[in-house]
């Protein structure tokens, strides 16, 4: 039976097409469980596949702390303040 992804699931898979130095080692996806908003730091946690699994790691996005809107300055990937 083939991997269904559900809501809030993460997958992350070994790159084996890689071809060429530049190519990622792993591509991945996240299936959103709520809307997210452009700027808004999204945690979640991964672990190591199992052997024999078709994904090199799986995990779940992590669910706010608070569900309160909260105004911070927008960043970067790397959580700097992004200059206005």
């Amino acid at each position: 039976m083939p991997f269904e992804p559900r809501m809030g699931d993460v997958c992350l898979f070994e790159n084996e097409k890689a071809g060429h130095d530049s190519a990622p080692d792993h591509r991945g996806y996240f299936v959103a469980h709520r809307d997210i908003k452009a700027g808004e730091k999204i945690q979640f946690a991964l672990w190591s596949g199992r052997p024999g699994s078709a994904r090199s790691f799986g995990g779940r996005i992590d669910e706010p702390l608070s569900r309160a809107p909260k105004e911070s300055p927008p960043t970067d990937l790397f959580g700097n303040p992004l200059d206005e």
